[in-house]
């Protein structure tokens, strides 16, 4: 059978790994895959534009998207979390709580990450925390940041400033040079540090009754072109996603966390009594989700408009029709 070639780039999750590896094929298409960390991965997609598809973070898609690029995306969500409760706290601080924030020195790893456009906007939309009342420390800045490849500044009236030569947010926390700061290792305390949240599992409940849905950070970004030349390899490619989700969540033993499929173990945790699937794909069960981020996205300045949700996918894909073609298919 004649395949066509598809270049993808973007890192290897547990949902993902049947694809990477070779084991699940999608109809019609030879994937050519390039593994790299997420960061990377964006940066390079969005300074060569050298792959068909990228992993890419919702911020930095809808930035570039509204800078005229040639781009579309799948509802595929490789990476989900309450990014929120990674807040870490230096444990002699006075700080006890979300509250009490206001006028404290927040460390982040770059401004338009989405793990960090999702915490500040639940910091202000659950918490009211004005962001204009704190100083934001982000690591990465200049070449190695995201904002800098699309040429993005930060609003006038938000303080944000890097880190002394890039130094580690841990270890400013650590010397008392930050109160708070975000960190991607999750919430074990250590050297001193101590989450924000005390218990991770009851916030993670707390934001799903309140909300409906685990935030995502990332997406898959693809060629404008791609979607419009073979949108049948797209559909392809959506269905095989959605396999490879489906054979990792029943190959992780029960007593191995699921890791990076569902974010770490506190959000396996506390999706364990949710009803349906907090991790799905597609664009009408998650609407509420992408409308959110959406409104943060224009709410903190990474974008000055709030296109619909539809508009950001490629057509077909992910709607009412496309679940119903996965049910009566098997790849």
């Amino acid at each position: 059978m004649t395949t066509t070639r598809v270049s993808l780039i973007g890192e290897c999750y547990d949902c993902v790994r049947p694809l990477f590896d070779g084991t699940l094929h999608a109809d019609g298409i030879t994937l050519a895959v390039t593994r790299s960390p997420s960061p990377e991965a964006m940066r390079r997609q969005l300074t060569g534009w050298e792959f068909d598809i990228c992993e890419m973070a919702f911020g930095a898609y809808l930035i570039a998207r509204a800078q005229g690029a040639d781009v579309t995306a799948i509802p595929v969500f490789p990476r989900r979390a309450f990014f929120h409760a990674n807040f870490m706290r230096r444990a002699r601080a006075a700080i006890d709580g979300p509250h009490k924030l206001s006028g404290k020195r927040i460390g982040v790893a770059e401004y338009v990450q989405s793990a960090t456009v999702w915490a500040r906007g639940v910091l202000e939309q659950d918490f009211a925390l004005d962001p204009r009342q704190v100083q934001w420390h982000v690591e990465r800045a200049g070449s190695g940041s995201t904002g800098e490849v699309l040429g993005f500044k930060p609003p006038h009236d938000i303080a944000v400033q890097q880190t002394p030569g890039g130094k580690p947010l841990a270890a400013m926390l650590a010397a008392g040079e930050l109160d708070v700061a975000l960190l991607s290792g999750g919430t074990q305390s250590n050297d001193g540090l101590q989450p924000l949240f005390n218990d991770a599992v009851a916030e993670g409940r707390r934001f799903f009754e309140a909300h409906g849905y685990v935030p995502a950070n990332h997406m898959y970004m693809i060629r404008g072109s791609l979607a419009r030349e073979h949108p049948a390899l797209v559909a392809s490619l959506y269905r095989a996603f959605c396999e490879a989700k489906r054979r990792a969540q029943h190959s992780l033993p029960l007593e191995k966390s699921p890791g990076i499929l569902f974010g770490s173990e506190a959000l396996a945790k506390t999706c364990a009594t949710f009803d349906g699937d907090p991790f799905a794909y597609g664009i009408d069960t998650n609407r509420a989700m992408l409308e959110n981020i959406v409104q943060l996205c224009h709410q903190q300045g990474l974008v000055s408009d709030k296109p619909a949700v539809d508009q950001l996918f490629v057509p077909g894909i992910g709607g009412p029709a496309t679940r119903a073609t996965l049910q009566s298919q098997s790849l």
